[in-house]
């Protein structure tokens, strides 16, 4: 029998591959090619992550405003935070799966992502998946 922390592992497991899959067929489904938002959230603590949520969202629609199709995972994203899954597999089974699909032909990554183990990791997955990896112009936050 399995105990049940490593019960409650695999269905952890199985609900975010779940979700990458799901993920992946809605980036199949949008106007190509499809980028990416990736940056700090969670580094600052729980007062640092709405600030973070808000500077990553509104870089999404700097993005969408010029032209882009942008990977936003906000249902997704309900449906894993708040739920107590780890990190590692949460990056491992979500993220990562989605960087190497093929699908997220360019990363932009904010500025302070090297303070993020998740941007980090995610920085590292899209260089290994050959993802076109791009800086996120502070600049632009100031043009809107």
């Amino acid at each position: 029998m399995i105990e049940n922390s490593s019960k409650d592992r695999v269905e952890e497991i199985e609900a975010l591959s779940l979700l990458a899959e799901k993920e992946i067929r809605k980036i199949e489904q949008l106007s190509q090619p499809v980028v990416r938002v990736c940056g700090p959230l969670t580094c600052d603590g729980p007062d640092g992550y709405e600030r973070n949520a808000n500077r990553l969202a509104q870089a999404e629609e700097i993005l969408q405003n010029r032209g882009l199709t942008v990977w936003t995972f906000r249902e997704s994203e309900e449906e894993i935070f708040g739920k107590g899954y780890s990190n590692e597999n949460i990056f491992t089974y979500f993220h990562k799966v989605v960087l190497e699909s093929g699908l997220i032909k360019e990363a932009y990554f904010l500025p302070r992502w090297k303070e993020s183990n998740g941007a980090t990791l995610e920085r590292n997955t899209a260089t290994e998946a050959g993802v076109t990896v791009t800086e996120f112009p502070e600049g632009w936050f100031q043009q809107t």
